[in-house]
């Protein structure tokens, strides 16, 4: 299990992208909200998006697994 984020700042596509506590690209991240501990990115996108982060998406380095664009 990890630790997941979300960053409260939109990416380029506009998504909020979720990531594990350790990955490097959370630390790139100026604004975060913590998630939790989940099984895998999936849960935590589904936890951000009922967290009011509709446009949440998983981090393509950290949780491919939840990652579309």
């Amino acid at each position: 299990m990890h630790y997941y984020y979300v960053n409260r700042t939109k990416d380029e596509n506009g998504k909020n992208e979720v990531h594990t506590s350790d990955c490097y690209w959370l630390a790139q991240a100026t604004s975060k909200e913590a998630l939790g501990y989940f099984e895998n990115g999936i849960k935590a996108v589904v936890a951000a998006k009922r967290n009011g982060y509709p446009n949440a998406d998983g981090c393509k380095h950290c949780s491919p697994e939840a990652h579309t664009e």
